[in-house]
C-alpha cells in the first residue's frame, strides 16, 4: 500500500475551504493542522508541514462570515484517517466541532449529537493537552457499543479532568499563601528593625 501524503492531502483540503469561504459575506482565516502521530501523540501547526509524520491528522478550519452587520467566527473539524479518506467526523457516532459556550468557544467531542467532552478552544494557541484527552477518550470510547457505558466513562472522565483542575487551583492557593506569609514575615522584620532603630534613638537621647 502506498504511503498517504497527508500534507498534500491537507493542503487541498485547506485550498477547498479557502475557495468556499472566500466569498461575499464570508472571508476565510487560517486552519490549524492537527498531527496524530504514532503512539497517538498530537502535535499542531498553523502550516501543514509537521504532516510528514502523521498518520492521521485533523483540521479546523475558521472563516467569518458576516450576519447583517456583524462578523462572527465559523469552524469546520475534518478527520483524514489513515488511508487518506477525509471526513466531517471521527466515524459514524463520534464527532469533534467547535461552537460557543459562555460566552467562549468551545471544542466538543460528541457521541450522535450529545456532547461527552469540552475544552475551551483558541485558534491562535489551542490547548493541546485537552485536545490530545479529547483524542484519547474517543479512543477508548470508540469500540464500545453500549449507550449507557460511553456516557459513564465520559462522564467520570470529566469529572477526573475536573478534580485535576481543583487539585491544580489548590496548589496555587497554597503557593499564593506561602508568598503571602513570606511576605508578612518580611515586613515584621522590617517592622523590629524600625522598632530597634527608635528604641536605640530614644537611648541616645536620654
Amino acid at each position: 500500500m502506498a504511503e498517504i501524503d497527508f500534507v498534500k492531502l491537507a493542503e487541498y483540503c485547506q485550498q477547498k475551504n479557502i475557495e468556499t469561504h472566500t466569498v461575499d459575506g464570508e472571508r476565510y482565516r487560517e486552519t490549524v493542522f492537527v498531527s496524530i502521530e504514532d503512539g497517538n501523540a498530537l502535535r499542531y501547526s498553523m502550516t501543514p508541514h509537521l504532516l510528514r509524520n502523521a498518520r492521521q491528522c485533523i483540521l479546523v478550519h475558521y472563516w467569518d462570515a458576516l450576519a447583517v452587520t456583524i462578523w462572527h467566527s465559523c469552524y469546520k473539524v475534518e478527520f483524514i484517517d489513515s488511508d487518506g479518506c477525509v471526513h466531517g467526523s471521527l466515524d459514524e457516532n463520534f464527532r469533534l466541532s467547535v461552537g460557543s459556550g459562555n460566552g467562549y468557544r468551545i471544542m466538543s467531542l460528541s457521541y450522535t449529537g450529545d456532547r461527552l467532552y469540552w475544552f475551551r478552544w483558541n485558534h491562535s494557541n489551542p490547548d493541546m493537552e485537552k485536545f490530545s484527552k479529547a483524542w484519547e477518550l474517543y479512543l477508548r470510547l470508540k469500540d464500545i457499543k453500549s449507550v449507557s457505558e460511553i456516557k459513564l466513562i465520559a462522564e467520570m472522565y470529566m469529572k477526573d479532568d475536573k478534580i485535576f483542575e481543583l487539585e491544580q487551583k489548590n496548589e496555587d492557593l497554597e503557593f499564593s499563601n506561602i508568598l503571602l506569609k513570606q511576605e508578612k514575615e518580611q515586613y515584621q522584620e522590617l517592622l523590629d528593625e524600625i522598632k530597634e532603630i527608635v528604641e536605640n534613638n530614644r537611648g541616645t537621647e536620654n
